[in-house]
């Protein structure tokens, strides 16, 4: 499975070097038109809610822990998507390590589609007992 460059038109994919906060993920979510909501449970995480519905109100929590480096961020990333199971995934950018909502693999991929997340890092999705990367534009290496 990939992601068609299509689902990033418009959306600058370069890889970011920088060291990020909580504000990129944020930033680039209300970018795109989606109302959020922050609640901060520590110095270094932070819950994001992310409205996908509004006729229903449905909202997605997602847990943006900022680390030191991108190998930490890309360490925590897969160790809590191993944690978490099958059905878990998250996206890496630079330093920044975000764990989604438990989902079905096409439920993740519509959530990406929409937001457009998987422009923003790297998609990573739990398997039965690892993970995968989704490729989509944005890399990091």
């Amino acid at each position: 499975m990939r992601l068609l460059p299509s689902v990033c038109t418009g959306v600058d994919a370069r890889p970011d070097y920088a060291t990020l906060d909580e504000n990129a993920v944020v930033a680039f979510l209300k970018a795109r038109g989606l109302p959020v909501r922050l609640e901060r449970a520590r110095a270094d995480l932070l819950y994001v809610e992310v409205q996908v519905n509004p006729d229903t109100n449905e909202w997605a929590r997602l847990r943006v822990a900022v680390l030191a480096s991108p190998d930490q961020a890309g360490r925590e990333l897969h160790d809590a998507i191993l944690q978490h199971g099958s059905g878990s995934w998250g996206i890496h950018r630079a330093n920044l390590a975000v764990l989604g909502p438990e989902g079905s693999v096409p439920d993740i991929v519509a959530f990406m589609a929409k937001t457009k997340l998987s422009c923003w890092g790297v998609l990573t999705v739990g398997g039965r007992d690892d993970d995968f990367v989704i490729p989509g534009n944005y890399r990091e290496l």
